[in-house]
């Protein structure tokens, strides 16, 4: 009896023993493999950025999809929606930085704007023979703050005193309305500033030779849809086209076309800039035309140039406060002209950027602010006019330096003028500034 105890109690001891073994096994196992998970938890999350290579610090994302016209000549029509890439950080603080829309859920950034599915080459018609065709684009627009005040006071032809008499020699004079005209109170809060004129101010425009505006920019719904309505009825009342934005989708992609001298001539306008989805123009919905797909403007480009001599394309666009434009700009500035534009003009960024022409056509990456409040100070106050001659399906180039200064657009001297288009020359692409002429260096 006592031997079988005596077992008994070996085998209990063995068995114990293997059991607390194998269980210490396991243990070393586990803490092995949840080690370097442990590690790994307790390092800083790796910070996302935004489109083109920019901090999300400071990118504003595009809407995840949005639905846009196949050309402005079939209202309603629509093309299957896509992924829009995010959008260039503001480099000030004219918009709240922020990785999403507020309360309009996630959406999904991609490195560089996507190109169309279309790619084939543009159709144009043979550009006939007409008298020359002068236009001229100027910067943006803004009668807000200081320069309402002065409006005020001297009335609205006081801002373009020194600059009418270029504007008006034109056959064709254009200009981005960086802000809303109304007297709504309901601001976006998506933005931190809200910028709105007084309706005077666009009599200010419209005498001084503007023809056309373009409202495709990140200012324009500041104070909502009624803000952004009642600047499209006080811009009607004003006798000032607008174009890029207007009370549903087939509107705002809608090209502006005009005949001088016996050329068909058609004018575009895009934002890759805007802080929510909600101002992106829908079907039923007022808004404006975005250009964060490339199909959503490609398509248009080549419908609209089928039937057009020359087809320009005002873009709002670019990372604010760099004299140079992105390397996509560059790429998406070649498949705009690809698809059929003969020149492409962007803002925007609140200083000058440089030139380039490719295949004989322009492209203007940032032509600055043209009127802005009395705080812009040095290269945001650079400025000036653009000029675009056209004659039997060639175009020539020339800048104008101006300067903004207490609420006004001025001439400087001589000395100025040069050393802003040394400077320009300086950051253009393949081009050379012989006087104020814009010409291929080849």
């Amino acid at each position: 009896m006592k031997k079988q105890r005596l077992t008994l109690l070996i085998v209990s001891a063995i068995f114990s023993a293997v059991l607390v073994t194998g269980l210490m096994l396991v243990k070393i196992k586990m803490d092995a493999v949840s080690a370097p998970l442990a590690a790994a938890s307790s390092e800083q999350p790796v910070a996302k950025t935004g489109g083109d290579n920019q901090p999300a610090s400071s990118a504003v994302p595009a809407p995840e999809k949005t639905p846009v016209p196949a050309a402005s000549p079939v209202p309603g029509k629509t093309e299957e929606p896509a992924e829009a890439a995010a959008s260039e950080p503001t480099g000030n603080k004219e918009t709240k930085p922020a990785d999403k829309p507020a309360n309009r859920g996630e959406t999904k950034a991609t490195e560089k704007p996507k190109g169309s599915q279309d790619t084939a080459p543009a159709v144009r018609k043979k550009v006939g023979d007409h008298e020359a065709v002068d236009l001229i684009f100027a910067g943006d627009a803004l009668m807000d703050w200081s320069v309402k005040e002065t409006i005020k006071k001297k009335g609205p032809d006081y801002p373009f005193q020194f600059v009418k008499a270029e504007v008006s020699k034109a056959d064709y004079a254009f200009v981005n309305l960086e802000t809303s005209v109304t007297d709504a109170t309901e601001k976006d809060t998506n933005q931190l500033y809200n910028f709105k004129s007084d309706p005077p101010s666009l009599k200010g425009l419209k005498n001084a030779g503007f023809d056309l505006v373009s409202i495709a920019n990140n200012h324009v719904l500041d104070f909502g849809r009624q803000g952004f309505l009642d600047t499209l009825n006080h811009l009607k009342q004003a006798g000032l086209p607008y174009i890029g934005g207007g009370r549903n989708a087939a509107e705002a992609y809608k090209a502006k076309t005009v005949e001088i001298n016996g050329a068909r001539i058609k004018f575009l306008a895009f934002s890759r800039f805007i802080p929510s989805r909600d101002w992106f123009a829908g079907p039923d919905t007022p808004g404006i035309a975005q250009a964060y797909d490339k199909s959503a403007v490609l398509p248009v480009i080549r419908q609209e140039s089928k039937d057009a001599d020359y087809v320009f394309v005002y873009m709002h666009w670019g990372v604010e406060k760099n004299h140079k434009p992105e390397e996509w700009q560059r790429t998406f500035a070649k498949e705009m002209i690809d698809a059929g534009a003969d020149g492409i003009i962007g803002s925007h960024v609140h200083v000058l950027q440089g030139f380039e022409f490719y295949k004989g056509k322009p492209i203007a990456y940032s032509i600055g602010n043209f009127l802005f409040p009395d705080y812009v100070k040095d290269a945001k106050a650079d400025t000036g006019l653009l000029s675009l001659k056209l004659i039997n399906g060639k175009i020539t180039a020339e800048f104008n330096p101006y300067y903004i200064q207490k609420d006004q657009i001025v001439k400087r001297d001589a000395a100025y003028d040069k050393k802003q288009l040394d400077f320009l020359q300086s950051i253009s692409y393949g081009v050379k500034i012989r006087g104020k002429a814009i010409e291929p260096a080849s």
